[in-house]
């Protein structure tokens, strides 16, 4: 009976590109194209990324990647949040009257990441943000270049393609120039993001100055808020794809990849915390792992979106490949 049942389910899948619907859904794809695409095929887009995943075990880069990115972590949270002590006086003076850093913080990461492991963050956080340590500060500082870059550098390795006509080699002292400047643009990144998310309801406040906006400033700060979690995502898979990746032509800012893994990304950060927090998932990874149970939250979020990075770079490739091909393929139609 399960043998039988097998052959079915074999035939049936066999079967589907037979089907009617199935047939004009492909021709179609295989003449049209969308914005993005640079005129390629939807088929070929899609046909070259299926073919690339199975070449390439896409799980086990993204489980390399998580593994690099989890250990630069604490490293460097320790750095950029050492930072914060040195530079309290000059911003926390624009927190809004009766809020303190400590409560804008805690409030935004839980916000974003599953309960427990919000918990364990801004404790740590807190922890490195209450007393300047110069020590601290410089140790950290050669830690978080090392592991940071060390993790960059996993994902650009990951980025490598053969298509000579597409992509290019670097040199190893090249790879950890662009690692270490790329760690250092998206930490850049982070400390502007999070200073503009927690002065959040100061600028609506000196906005309202000038501008009417009764009413409008909570929902104001809503907006502002996702707009730079947002602007965050997108920018940074944005500098990864066009500087990390070895290519001639580098990848459009505003390319299909980036908006991809945008959305993905969020979306599964969503449902994520959704998870763990709403279904109460949380409690139950505590009650079988105990405290480590924070770090296998949180390395598992870093894998589903190391996933997603290596999908929407997998289809910027696929596009610059097919895009490479069908150029000389034309420059030798008019040669001949």
């Amino acid at each position: 009976m399960k043998k039988f049942n097998l052959e079915r389910i074999k035939a049936f899948w066999n079967g589907i590109p037979e089907w009617r619907i199935v047939k004009k859904l492909t021709a179609w794809t295989k003449e049209h194209s969308i914005p993005g695409f640079f005129k390629i095929p939807i088929y070929d887009v899609f046909v070259f990324v299926f073919n690339e995943i199975r070449r390439f075990d896409l799980f086990t880069r993204a489980n390399s990647i998580a593994y690099s990115f989890f250990i630069s972590l604490l490293p460097s949270l320790l750095t950029l949040f050492t930072l914060l002590p040195f530079v309290n006086k000059y911003f926390l003076r624009f927190l809004p009257e009766g809020e303190s850093f400590s409560q804008i913080m805690q409030s935004e990461i839980h916000k974003v990441m599953p309960g427990s492991v919000g918990n364990q963050l801004f404790l740590f956080i807190k922890d490195v943000t209450e007393v300047e340590r110069v020590g601290l500060l410089s140790f950290g500082f050669i830690l978080a270049i090392y592991f940071s870059s060390n993790g960059m550098l996993a994902m650009m390795r990951s980025f490598e393609k053969s298509y000579t006509k597409t992509f290019k080699k670097r040199t190893a002292l090249r790879k950890r120039m662009v690692a270490v400047a790329l760690t250092g643009m998206l930490s850049f990144l982070l400390i502007a993001s999070v200073v503009f998310i927690i002065l959040g309801k100061s600028i609506i406040n000196w906005l309202s100055e000038y501008i009417a906006l009764a009413g409008f400033s909570t929902i104001g700060v809503d907006i502002l808020r996702w707009v730079a979690i947002i602007f965050l995502f997108y920018f940074g898979i944005s500098v990864i794809y066009r500087y990390g990746a070895a290519t001639y032509r580098r990848f459009s800012f505003f390319s299909a990849g980036a908006t991809l893994a945008t959305v993905l990304s969020l979306l599964t950060s969503l449902a994520f915390s959704f998870y763990v927090d709403d279904l109460g998932r949380a409690s139950t990874y505590n009650k079988f792992y105990g405290s480590i149970a924070s770090i296998i939250i949180l390395m598992l979020w870093i894998q589903f979106n190391s996933l997603i990075i290596l999908i929407g770079y997998e289809l910027n490739a696929s596009i610059a490949v097919n895009r490479d091909l069908k150029n000389q393929i034309e420059d030798e139609e008019k040669i001949e």
